[in-house]
């Protein structure tokens, strides 16, 4: 099991953001589980008469669609029924199973390509000489953050480097 920690961004085609992101690196068919709320503890649900939508540090917009999905109107906690409040507590760990990915066309990066035990240091093709490999054909896959767009330029510095030398 994997866990990462970020903003989740919400659109009329599914989630996205960097930590959907960087979780897809890692992606298989089965389920993923959203806490909402990790800095909050439910303890501080039942806060008075305050609406929920008053009481989660979540933008109102996305508790009231949250509510609106379950057939539930915004109240105060204390105000919902035990299987209601049940609900309300999948805040904390929102499970689901994805549909899929937008694909190859849509996709940030890449995943497979030549692994590097059949390249050397200079990532020559051990079996065929002369015959060099960069960037994204690696099997190299990195976290968000540039760190692919880096691979992609030290890699051709180093086979540069290399034929240069040769």
């Amino acid at each position: 099991m994997y866990k990462f920690s970020g903003d989740v961004l919400f659109t009329h085609r599914g989630i996205s953001g960097p930590v959907i992101l960087n979780a897809s690196l890692f992606w298989q068919k089965g389920r993923i589980c959203i806490n909402f709320l990790p800095k909050f503890s439910e303890k501080n649900l039942v806060n008075g008469k305050k609406q929920l939508s008053s009481v989660l540090p979540l933008p109102k917009r996305f508790v009231l669609e949250f509510l609106r999905n379950f057939g539930l109107k915004d109240r105060a906690f204390y105000e919902f029924s035990d299987d209601e409040k049940s609900i309300i507590k999948r805040l904390f760990a929102y499970e689901f199973a994805p549909a899929g990915t937008f694909g190859f066309e849509r996709a940030e990066v890449t995943k497979g390509g030549i692994k590097t035990e059949f390249l050397d240091k200079n990532l020559e093709c051990k079996s065929v000489k002369g015959l060099y490999f960069i960037g994204e054909v690696l099997d190299i896959t990195g976290m968000l953050g540039g760190y692919n767009l880096h691979l992609a330029f030290a890699s051709a510095l180093k086979v540069a480097s290399a034929l240069k030398n040769s």
